[in-house]
């Protein structure tokens, strides 16, 4: 696309919600809204944690705020092999996994999660 100010070629950017086309030399630009496939996404997802070995209170706590459960069920969910901690749509489990990744827990999603 050429910049009906400058007649320079534009380059195309995606930032956050918006997406458009821009001009490197003046700065002209021309924007609309973008949103990302995963908030279209109408799949329910279901995130499985993995048990862990290494059982700390931050894991507990995380499995806790996940599940929406005590600390208690939470500890017993970590012990067991693939448990069913959260069933939500994409974002929601894109948010899980990211808090469950800096805690470097294992986790399985199904169907296949495709924006991690």
């Amino acid at each position: 696309m050429i910049c009906e100010k400058c007649k320079k070629e534009m380059y195309h950017f995606i930032e956050e919600s918006t997406q458009g086309w821009r001009c490197s030399l003046c700065g002209w630009d021309i924007v609309t809204t973008y949103i990302a496939d995963i908030y279209t996404d109408l799949t329910e997802y279901s995130l499985y944690v993995k048990r862990d070995a290494d059982v700390n209170t931050d894991k507990v706590r995380l499995v806790a705020q996940i599940a929406n459960v005590n600390f208690i069920v939470a500890r017993q969910m970590l012990e067991e092999s693939e448990r069913c901690i959260l069933k939500a749509k994409a974002p929601e489990i894109m948010n899980a996994i990211a808090k469950m990744q800096e805690l470097d827990m294992g986790y399985v999603v199904t169907p296949s999660f495709k924006y991690s």
